[in-house]
């Protein structure tokens, strides 16, 4: 423990040298902040040869310094030591020093050394023999401690993070989990945060349950809902799969740190796909793309990835920081919209006498915003029922209000003649503007509604009748009449309702999972999270936070195990339920056997020893070793290693 305070305040004296702060430092050399820390204070030992180079080049420290204070040998010291040929160099430069010696004041000293009594020069053969003993048990410790470390049985890496992104832009990176062997298998789940390095509480973004096999890239949901952004994740697998393995490895856990560590439970999970589990590297990389907020603040951010082998256990892996900036100030209002005047199309070539189109007829907004397609074969005709003469579309200087917990998004049209009719209905697309989307919106919820003067109100069109497309920002409608149109979205806030709970199996033997599952309505139409509480015989036992989008339902499920037979309660935000585990099933006495009546029958005639067929040879059974024998083996083999040794280390000299 010594040795440790005495490395963590050399290391210490360094970094203050070197003008860095314990997180500049754990950056250069890419460990967590916190592992240092510990390091500097004595509670964790040194650090690997790897983080000690990289210490090394990092502070423009002594390598041999610091690996003779961390109490190793030299990774190429180690492998020299190996060499026979090498030995064999040393000692015999170690030979050439004795010879030298004896030309000099060697052949006196030896003289003098004859000349003690007997007593006194048996001694020193024997502390001779001690010093012999005592090196070859430095040089074989040496040896053992400068062996590699253990490759790393999982290992986290960011092969691509970029070192800047903007606010509000979308930021690309990828994550890699390796599996060097099978000792960390299985994993059961893998998670993700980004978050700020100032304020890791306040701006996070969680992205659970990362897919565990090859997946094209699709929308993520964030656990802490659109406030956070949004998120797409892909995934690439190699010589990856289910499969069964030990849970004992050298790896990162939270919150041990670097070593080897052990994982309770041996049920299967994702890892090397195809038995024996050898020979190549099992991995899975995402490819991530998240589109921070425009409003969370500029500063350093962080990747953390979570590898749990179950529930609780957990490996990790944190990235280098990057920086995420403010987007140059732009206008979000609409630009100036142009005169409220119509663009005017006449009819007279594509329509015939009696209002039908003869052709696919197209015409469009003077801002390009708004479109209308009329196939051929469509009947038009004016409020009197008069063949259409002419199509108008103007933008309404004074549009009537949305209607309440809504609002427009964009400008709003008057498509003319008003009150004109078309069978069949004719299409009408909008284009939008994302920036415009209320936060906690969807595109998905967005709709179009037309403007009933009689009534005063406006009107929204059936779902049956929208098509939305967020990658081109349209929205397109089938409509056949002419008014004042344009696109709404909805902003009621999320109202969530609970049902449908459901326990299957309701009655399991002990040790096996019971799942709970609740189905989450949200009722309004902005996104948003909910909690959800899974009460046991009135203690709560888990909570899970679930992001339901606008008029949407989402199912949470939980898993339960119990070790002790009882019926349970079960309560989930208000809904009730029990369930049973059975007793283990005891074996039953077997029933006494019947009485049975013995018959003797007269003895068959024996036949005589002549007759008899031959007793099968018999082989004896091996005699065990004697202990004096094995006391004599041991006895001679110890007085040839003791020569041996005698005969190459202390030998005479003269």
């Amino acid at each position: 423990m010594a040795e440790d305070k005495q490395f963590g305040t050399r290391l210490r004296e360094l970094r203050v040298q070197a003008h860095l702060t314990q997180r500049e430092l754990a950056e250069k050399i890419g460990v967590d902040f916190s592992y240092l820390s510990k390091m500097e204070n004595g509670v964790l030992p040194p650090p690997s040869e790897k983080v000690l180079l990289k210490l090394a080049e990092a502070l423009g420290a002594d390598e041999d310094e610091l690996f003779a204070l961390a109490g190793k040998i030299p990774n190429d010291i180690a492998q020299l030591l190996k060499h026979r040929e090498a030995l064999q160099f040393l000692r015999s430069g170690h030979a050439r020093k004795k010879v030298l010696a004896k030309k000099g004041e060697g052949t006196s000293v030896m003289k003098e050394f004859k000349k003690l009594p007997k007593l006194v020069r048996t001694y020193k053969s024997f502390a001779r023999v001690a010093v012999a003993a005592l090196l070859v048990v430095a040089v074989g410790t040496s040896l053992w401690f400068a062996a590699p470390l253990p490759v790393k049985a999982l290992d986290i890496s960011y092969p691509s993070l970029p070192s800047s992104g903007t606010l509000g832009s979308q930021y690309t990176f990828t994550l890699t989990v390796d599996i060097a062997s099978t000792d960390l298998l299985p994993v059961d789940h893998i998670d993700l945060e980004i978050y700020n390095a100032s304020n890791p509480s306040s701006y996070k973004v969680t992205l659970a349950n990362l897919p565990l096999a090859d997946s094209a890239l699709s929308a993520h949901t964030i656990t802490e809902g659109s406030s956070s952004g949004t998120a797409q994740v892909s995934a690439s697998a190699t010589a990856w799969g289910y499969g069964t393995g030990s849970r004992t490895g050298y790896g990162y856990r939270d919150p041990e740190g670097w070593g080897y560590h052990t994982i309770s439970g041996t049920t299967g999970g994702y890892g090397y796909g195809t038995s024996p589990f050898t020979g190549v590297t099992a991995s899975i990389t995402y490819t991530v793309k998240w589109t921070p907020p425009s409003g969370w603040p500029s500063g350093s951010y962080r990747v953390k990835a979570y590898v749990y082998a179950d529930s609780t256990d957990k490996f990790s892996g944190t990235s280098s920081s990057f920086s995420l900036a403010a987007a140059a100030p732009t206008s979000t209002t609409e630009p100036p919209a142009p005169a409220p005047e119509p663009v005017v199309a006449p009819l007279a070539d594509v329509v015939d006498p009696s209002g039908v189109f003869t052709e696919t007829f197209t015409h469009e907004s003077a801002d390009g915003k708004v479109e209308i397609n009329i196939d051929d074969g469509t009947t038009g005709t004016t409020a009197t029922g008069e063949p259409l003469s002419e199509i108008t579309i103007t933008r309404v200087a004074d549009p009537p209000d949305p209607p309440a917990s809504a609002e427009s998004i964009g400008l709003t049209y008057d498509l003319g003649p008003t009150g004109a009719t078309f069978d069949p209905p004719l299409t009408l697309t909008f284009t939008y503007s994302a920036a415009r989307i209320p936060s906690g919106t969807s595109p998905e919820s967005l709709t179009i509604a037309y403007y009933d003067e009689d009534t005063g109100t406006w009107i929204e069109l059936g779902a049956e009748d929208i098509t939305v497309d967020p990658v081109t920002n349209t929205i397109t409608a089938r409509v056949s009449h002419f008014t004042y149109f344009t696109v709404i979205a909805f902003t009621e806030p999320a109202v969530f309702e609970v049902s449908s709970l459901n326990i299957s199996p309701t009655e399991v033997d002990i040790a096996k999972g019971v799942n709970i599952s609740i189905n989450v309505a949200n009722v309004g139409d902005l996104s948003d999270s909910h909690e959800v509480v899974l009460t046991i015989d009135g203690v709560i036992t888990a909570v899970k936070r679930v992001t339901v989008a606008g008029h949407t339902v989402e199912t949470v499920t939980f898993t339960v195990i119990k070790g002790a037979a009882g019926d349970y309660s079960v309560m989930v935000n208000g809904l009730a339920g029990a369930f049973t585990v059975r007793p283990v099933a005891t074996l039953a006495p077997a029933p006494p056997a019947p009485k049975q009546t013995i018959v003797v029958s007269p003895l068959p005639t024996v036949p005589s020893a002549s007759s008899a067929p031959p007793a099968p040879p018999v082989t004896p059974a091996p005699m065990p070793t004697p202990v004096w024998l094995l006391v004599i083996i041991g006895l001679v083999t110890a007085g040839i290693v003791g020569f041996v040794l005698w005969f190459f280390a202390f030998r005479r000299e003269y």
